[in-house]
């Protein structure tokens, strides 16, 4: 469900990881079409279930990238994190803990290693519930996904301000 994305390194990519069939997992898709609904102009917004090889492809050469995930950690469901990468640990408990956290941890380490990082990464991390087939986005999900559109839609519309505030 990848869009195109073009070669402008300039313009800011939010990238959506997820799916969609998979109860919270889905919640980085629903910030995405959220983002993408409210936000006008200047901004590219893509969906993916969050291949390593893909999602080096997407950030290759970007100035500024905002990924949106669920993750699980044992917090409430729906409460979310903000994270710089390059400036703050990756938390471990997000590496393997949704059906592709993984993939992005994997993603976020080798693009380091070979050179192929955004000059500027920033993650939004939903706090997830369930990731069984076939269960709907938990309400719980739901309102994080409305509450990280609305910080992450105000960074992309506010481009001058300084981005490495702390969120949720």
């Amino acid at each position: 469900m990848t869009a195109e994305v073009s070669s402008d390194g300039r313009t800011p990519l939010v990238i959506g990881v997820g799916n969609e069939f998979r109860g919270d997992d889905a919640a980085g898709l629903l910030v995405s079409r959220e983002i993408r609904r409210s936000v006008k102009g200047g901004v590219q917004v893509v969906e993916t279930p969050g291949g390593v090889s893909e999602l080096l492809e997407l950030w290759d050469g970007r100035d500024r990238v905002y990924l949106v995930d669920a993750f699980q950690s044992g917090g409430a469901p729906g409460t979310w994190k903000r994270l710089l990468v390059g400036r703050e640990p990756l938390p471990t408990t997000t590496s393997g803990t949704s059906t592709h956290g993984a993939t992005v941890a994997s993603a976020i380490a080798l693009g380091q290693v070979l050179d192929r990082m955004p000059k500027l990464l920033v993650i939004y991390g939903i706090e997830a519930g369930h990731f069984e087939p076939g269960r709907d986005t938990s309400e719980e999900v739901l309102m994080g996904v409305r509450e990280v559109a609305r910080a992450l839609g105000q960074e992309l519309e506010l481009p001058n301000r300084k981005t490495e505030r702390e969120g949720g």
